[in-house]
């Protein structure tokens, strides 16, 4: 069902009343009679309503002509692109193209992307095509390193997971193409352990709410850049029920996820000195990404493991399996065979992200491992929902032992 756009009078004229609502018909009068002296606001509103029939007979050519005359800035100009790519309009990609790098913006390139992403796999004999028209569009937004910058990474790691797309073969390119690739398998991960955080935070049948290990999954969530964790493991600093250990957490991480108001609340009044420590402890943070593959905590377990560490947890647990495959990434560059183990892991944490999570869950609880609360019927909560999710080891073990 589409979404009907209502139109209006691009001006009010002295005869329509502001107490007697005016038909779409009336409407249609008055923005023909402006249209006719020149206003393009007024052949706006009739795009739209020759498009949707609202007023006047449907007609996408007179809908398309008044567009090219009234979307008249950046905002229409992706409407009427987005016309194109949702069906108001007959397919017609040329014209999804033309209009959204008219309206030119970071986001609009990002949904011209997305357009040909969709075209792809709607139409598997011009996949090839539309594909590498969508890899364009996203390394174009890489190089404009503005707001939708994250989002072309994610799904060039993606394209790179599925064999679409490959930075090339030479060291440094597989070494960004695993980059990618580990972004979206973290990026996809960390949402459905945000929403782990939350079932623990509000609590469901059989799973009792439990602020620790609310606190424990925002923080691997905020790890692996999820906004919504980030921001609310910025409460728990504020509010001291998460430790700080710069003494400037908050900053740092507030800093990251790019919330300015926030940012400038709590930066008024700070000394010379104060900045000082509190971008330290920023630029802290950005290193820790770097050299461990993720935001992780000074607390976290998977920070900076020893092998021996690495070698006593839980294999099959996808965070732990992110964390190896970022350690074999130095290898990965120049090996082709760890290269493609690298890549069929972040594969694998990709594609079994809503399972992988809660089975290892459900084992913690299970036996009271990995600092997880010994609780039977929270480790088959969690065991039932990784089986409904379609994990057979989950499933097996929840027979075991019911």
């Amino acid at each position: 069902m589409k979404t009907t756009y209502g139109v209006s009078p691009a001006k009010m004229t002295f005869w329509a009343s502001m107490h007697e609502p005016l038909s779409d018909a009336d409407i249609a009068k008055v923005n023909l009679e402006l249209f006719a002296k020149g206003d393009k606001d007024a052949a706006w509103e009739l795009g739209l309503a020759y498009m949707q029939g609202l007023g006047v007979p449907e007609d996408l050519v007179k809908a398309e002509a008044m567009f090219e005359i009234g979307a008249v800035c950046a905002d229409r100009e992706a409407m009427v692109a987005m016309f194109h790519a949702h069906g108001y309009f007959p397919t017609n990609l040329d014209a999804v193209e033309q209009w959204y790098t008219a309206a030119g913006r970071p986001l609009d390139l990002f949904e011209l992307g997305e357009a040909y992403k969709a075209a792809a796999e709607a139409d598997k004999a011009m996949s090839t095509t539309y594909y590498a028209k969508a890899v364009k569009n996203y390394i174009h937004l890489l190089n404009l390193r503005q707001g939708e910058e994250r989002r072309a990474q994610l799904e060039l790691g993606n394209f790179v997971i599925d064999g679409i797309y490959t930075a090339g073969d030479d060291p440094k390119s597989r070494s960004q193409n695993l980059r990618w690739a580990r972004l979206i398998a973290q990026e996809l991960l960390g949402q459905k352990e945000y929403q782990i955080a939350v079932e623990y935070k509000i609590g469901q049948d059989d799973l009792p709410p439990d602020e620790r290990m609310w606190l424990r999954y925002c923080k691997r969530a905020a790890a692996y850049n999820i906004d919504l964790a980030q921001h609310f493991y910025v409460e728990a600093l504020n509010d001291a029920r998460a430790r700080d250990f710069s003494g400037y957490d908050a900053y740092a991480w507030i800093r990251l996820s790019g919330e300015r108001h926030l940012l400038q609340a709590i930066t008024s009044g700070m000394s010379q000195e104060q900045m000082a420590a509190a971008n330290s402890a920023y630029e802290a943070l950005i290193n820790t990404s770097i050299f461990f593959g993720a935001y992780y905590t000074p607390d976290d377990p998977l920070r900076n493991p020893s092998s021996a560490e690495m070698a006593s947890m839980d294999q099959a647990d996808p965070d732990v399996q992110l964390r190896e495959a970022f350690n074999l990434e130095k290898m990965a560059a120049n090996d082709e065979q760890v290269y493609q183990r690298v890549l069929a892991i972040y594969r694998d944490i990709r594609d079994h992200r809503d399972a992988s999570p809660r089975f290892a869950l459900g084992k913690y609880a299970l036996n009271g491992t990995n600092n997880v609360p010994k609780n039977r019927s929270v480790a088959e909560y969690w065991l039932r929902e990784a089986s409904r999710s379609g994990s057979k080891p989950a499933q097996q073990l929840l027979e075991s032992i019911e």
